[in-house]
């Protein structure tokens, strides 16, 4: 198989966390926005009942600031947590954060700096993330594969591009 593309870069704290944060604006945050109306409404309704049958206000009080905590915990310490727990467990494998990616005609290969190779096909990847510095490859699991965009040896991310939109149609 001819190679098409190649990226080769170290995965630095600040590129996974970028991608991190990426892959959870994907997948976290549109859960836990309908989870913060939800606990909005209901908070809401409880006051509306509070109100009209004449109850003690103090309580409907208490039940607003744990609906404001339950929903700051799910919009900002649910996800800084998660990435904080993702980086620590990269840290702690003692891998040097090398990845090199291979994009062949059918196919990408991903070594991840502890000797393992990665084959994914092309008809796997559910989805395409960009960030600021990432391009981000997300299979139909889930799992993200990142290439830094500035760290292609051969071709680009355009050709990425390309050749998933070929195989993905």
């Amino acid at each position: 198989m001819e190679l098409k593309a190649e990226n080769s870069f170290t995965v630095t704290k600040e590129l996974f966390l970028e991608g991190m944060k990426r892959l959870i604006s994907r997948d976290y945050a549109p859960i836990a926005k309908k989870a913060v109306i939800a606990i909005a409404a209901v908070s809401l309704l409880l006051l509306g009942v509070t109100v009209y049958t004449g109850g003690h206000i103090v309580v409907t009080v208490i039940e607003l600031a744990a609906a404001s905590f339950a929903s700051y915990w799910l919009l900002v310490m649910a996800p800084k947590r998660r990435i904080k727990r993702a980086w620590a467990a990269q840290e702690s494998s003692g891998a040097v954060l090398t990845r090199t990616t291979r994009f062949y005609e059918d196919r990408m290969e991903i070594e991840k700096g502890t000797g393992d190779t990665l084959i994914v096909n092309y008809e796997d990847v559910a989805d395409i993330l960009e960030s600021q510095h990432l391009l981000i490859l997300v299979n139909k699991k889930g799992v993200g594969v990142m290439t830094a965009k500035d760290a292609f040896t051969k071709g680009d991310s355009q050709v990425v591009k390309e050749l998933i939109r070929e195989w993905c149609r």
